[in-house]
């Protein structure tokens, strides 16, 4: 069995050591209160920025949506609502590591036996922070190209022509029947645009017997 013995170092710490040792050490002890400012900053942008894009959705959401197909609506509102809730939450992340997710009472002992000193663990509780801080960083981008994506739909998605269907007038009168899309009527005539003419068919009101509207002339 070998038996290790502490050994002597061979020169003392010199004094670049020394203030390295010190700089690191409040540097360890500053951290904490480093990360947790950078997460309050994080979360007052979040903050204002959810307010923002919540009020735009709901004062111009409706009418975004309403004039698109139920396809590119759905589309729609998989983007922007997962944009939304991906802000949120990052919104969470900031708030978790600005305040912490588990406020409870701890003892010197059991900081000691699980850290070994105060500082190690005001260091584990800033690299935690640390570590949802960047979560929420990476959810805000998440959530900013996901709005993105939405905004661009909403500028490129087709209108939806299903209210918009094309009708045509079918007119039955002395002579024949004549079809189109209705110009005027006005002066004791009927002027019909009629698919694969260029001239108007004039049609006099007292020759009318029938009108009835068609989704095609033929």
């Amino acid at each position: 069995m070998t038996t290790y013995r502490p050994r002597r170092p061979s020169a003392a710490p010199s004094a670049f050591d020394i203030a390295e040792r010190d700089a690191f050490a409040a540097l360890s002890a500053a951290s904490l209160d480093t990360v947790r400012t950078s997460a309050e900053t994080w979360r007052n942008g979040l903050t204002a920025f959810i307010t923002l894009v919540t009020t735009g959705v709901v004062i111009k959401g409706r009418d975004t949506t309403s004039a698109v197909s139920a396809e590119w609506r759905t589309a729609l509102t998989v983007l922007i609502g997962g944009g939304l809730l991906a802000a949120l939450a990052g919104l969470w992340q900031a708030l978790s590591a600005q305040a912490g997710t588990r406020p409870r009472a701890t003892t010197l002992t059991a900081v000691h036996s699980r850290h070994g000193s105060v500082a190690a663990y005001k260091v584990a509780l800033a690299a935690a922070a640390a570590g949802r801080l960047r979560r929420a960083q990476y959810l805000v981008a998440l959530a900013l190209s996901l709005l993105l994506a939405g905004i661009v739909v909403t500028w490129w998605a087709p209108a939806d022509a299903g209210d918009k269907e094309r009708v045509y007038l079918k007119v039955s009168h002395r002579g024949g029947s004549s079809c189109g899309s209705l110009l005027s009527a006005d002066g004791g005539k009927l002027r019909l645009k009629s698919p694969g003419r260029h001239a108007p068919v004039v049609i006099g009101l007292n020759t009318i017997g029938n009108l009835k509207l068609v989704k095609r002339c033929g």
